[in-house]
């Protein structure tokens, strides 16, 4: 019934024919491991490389043995089998309509655990590495989680977080879900997921469409409404199988007072032409932030907006305004193309979700400088490293022309975080505003100026200006946050202590 098919040497074959790899590529993948390989060896190397998709691996198995592939949806395994003799023989007993097993590798001992305790007459099935230990994981149970409900679909874990505030969500292969409430994150009282379940729940999510994408490219975007909520999802891959990050996004657009944005910064909305940056890391608002400001440029002024997001988040309501809201892959194929696209439909405003590249970058200022004000994001922390790394986005021999560009067209920068509130209950974010005068205009012009931007920005408080450091001081003197949380977000810890006890 078992014949040994699938083993190290028949997988490294069907690779080579396949054209996944060749001798090099392999030597190189498996390093001396290829001097005492065993199955077990090869299929985590290729999981760790990434080259060949969990499928490929079970079409594969199918293809050399001539048994079934094992679905990822749907199958349930039952413990016929002692837990040990299947964790050491790769082989589990299937709940289906007649004697069925899974198999990682048709092994001698595998057949003999096959007639002693399933039957010779069963029909067999192979499967991954992962796979197999999902069904171990799901019908023997681990110690420390069998106390805890196996999930029936990922809308549990939805619920869940919207009856706790939380503001993202992280389900992975091998851990129970994960809920970040209030900036701390958390496991759910429940089984770790499995390879099976995670499939099953990305289509749910996405549809089979979005599942074969994350096959293909290992990554894959969407907003999904939830009743009263809305989530923006981003599905990717880890070694053991897909993954999937939620992040909750508030239905009801926050004006810019309720978020805590200072005076200077709201005025903003009244420019007309020029570039606005508003930067920080991941979970830090920064969406939120944006979508504020043009809400309040949509209620307050006749402009034409047009986003470019991945995917769209907040619903912006048009109020005076003309408001198109565009998504990357279903409105615009790539953010330099979707912002050249814009600049030719009349906008007055335009937001891009993430400035990404040199050909963005370079595309946002050439519109800001021929009078358009552009909204747009980097992952940086404040106001210094946004200029350096604009800057250092280009060329050696460009870097002088882009300096004097952002002298005339950066009009502000707002580096933000988020804090987790004394009381418990929320968070509070904390801002850094530079504004363009002519001193900062200056210096912006001048390579090496880091130090002296900080400078100014200390000493413009009346201009409407701070350092993050200045805003943390402020936070924890009127005991929103504690002075522990505000040091592990200063920049300068000794400056931060001196303020604070001024």
């Amino acid at each position: 019934m078992l014949e040994h098919k699938i083993n190290p040497e028949s997988m490294l074959t069907a690779l080579r024919n396949g054209g996944f790899y060749d001798d090099t590529s392999l030597i190189l993948l498996l390093g001396e491991d290829r001097h005492h390989l065993t199955l077990s060896d090869l299929e985590k190397a290729l999981v760790r490389d990434g080259s060949v998709s969990e499928p490929t691996i079970v079409e594969t198995k199918r293809s050399i043995s001539g048994h079934k592939g094992l679905p990822f949806t749907g199958v349930s395994a039952l413990p016929k089998i002692p837990l040990k003799i299947a964790e050491s023989t790769g082989i589990i007993a299937l709940e289906m309509d007649r004697p069925s097993v899974a198999v990682v590798e048709d092994s001698p001992e595998a057949y003999a655990s096959v007639v002693s305790y399933v039957g010779e007459d069963c029909d067999i099935y192979v499967c991954s590495l992962s796979q197999f230990a999902a069904l171990v994981r799901t019908c023997y149970g681990r110690e420390e989680h069998r106390d805890k409900k196996a999930l029936g679909d990922v809308y549990e874990v939805l619920d869940e977080a919207v009856r706790r505030g939380a503001s993202d969500i992280h389900l992975s292969v091998g851990y129970p879900p994960s809920l970040r409430v209030n900036g701390k994150l958390a496991q759910m009282a429940a089984q770790p997921l499995d390879v099976a379940w995670m499939r099953s729940e990305v289509a749910r999510l996405g549809g089979v469409e979005t599942l074969a994408k994350l096959d293909r490219n290992f990554n894959a975007d969407m907003a999904l409404p939830y009743g009263a909520a809305r989530f923006r999802l981003n599905f990717g891959a880890d070694r053991r199988g897909p993954t999937v990050s939620a992040r909750k996004i508030p239905t009801r657009i926050p004006s810019s007072e309720e978020i805590g944005l200072p005076p200077a910064a709201r005025t903003l909305v009244n420019l007309d032409r020029g570039l606005v940056l508003v930067t920080g890391p991941t979970g830090s608002g920064k969406s939120t932030t944006l979508a504020a400001l043009l809400n309040d440029i949509a209620k307050q002024h006749a402009k034409h907006i047009i986003t470019l997001e991945d995917p769209v988040e907040f619903h912006i309501h048009s109020g005076r305004s003309v408001v198109n809201q565009r998504e990357l892959g279903s409105s615009f194929n790539s953010f330099p193309d979707g912002l050249r696209q814009a600049l030719r439909q009349d906008p007055d405003v335009i937001l891009l979700g993430e400035m990404r590249d040199m050909e963005t970058i370079k595309t946002a200022l050439t519109a800001a400088e021929t009078g358009h004000l552009v909204f747009g994001t980097l992952h940086t922390m404040d106001a210094s490293s946004t200029v350096a790394r604009i800057v250092s986005a280009f060329p050696a021999d460009e870097q002088g022309q882009v300096r004097s560009v952002l002298g005339y067209v950066l009009k502000a920068t707002i580096s933000q975080t988020l804090l987790p509130l004394v009381s418990g209950n929320g968070r509070v974010a904390a801002f850094e505003i530079m504004l363009s005068t002519a001193a900062v205009a200056n210096n912006l012009r001048k390579p090496d100026s880091n130090s002296q931007i900080r400078q100014i920005l200390e000493t413009s408080s009346q201009q409407g200006m701070q350092t993050l450091d200045m805003a943390l001081v402020t936070l924890v003197q009127k005991r929103l946050v504690s002075r522990a949380d505000a040091l592990e977000k200063v920049t300068d810890a000794e400056d931060f202590e001196k303020r604070l006890h001024m």
